[in-house]
């Protein structure tokens, strides 16, 4: 689990802030180990964002879910977007999320989410990332 906030912790650390639409997409490599890509912190990146939180459905049941050979785009919430999944016993603002896309294997995409508190979770989600793949210029 140390890897996760350590990681999450990598990209810059503060939160978005109010005026305009924040922070930039950040798009982070795990094999490069460095941001490969910045974009604009848009509409629509805010409402994919906003579709995927909508899709959580519970908490990763893995010990230390793998970052290895991913692809992370993390994306600053503005403003910060509630999340409430009582079987998750999850009820927070939250501030950024990091989408964690394996570039192969079975795993699914995942999120890391910082809430206004300053608390990291980690959520499984169920909305396709395709959209958001293009958005960023994935393949």
């Amino acid at each position: 689990m140390w890897l996760i906030v350590c990681l999450a912790l990598l990209f810059s650390g503060s939160t978005a802030n109010a005026a305009g639409l924040g922070e930039p997409i950040e798009l982070f490599d795990t094999d490069k180990q460095r941001v490969v890509a910045s974009f604009e912190n848009t509409t629509g990146f805010q409402e994919e964002a906003q579709q995927i939180l909508q899709s959580v459905s519970g908490r990763v049941l893995e010990f230390n879910p793998s970052l290895d050979s991913a692809m992370i785009v993390k994306i600053p919430l503005v403003p910060p977007k509630p999340i409430k999944l009582k079987s998750a016993n999850l009820d927070a603002m939250i501030a950024e999320m990091f989408v964690i896309m394996p570039k192969k294997g079975e795993r699914r995409p995942w999120l890391i989410l910082h809430t206004k508190e300053y608390e990291t979770v980690v959520v499984e989600f169920t909305e396709k990332v395709d959209q958001l793949r293009e958005q960023v210029k994935l393949p």
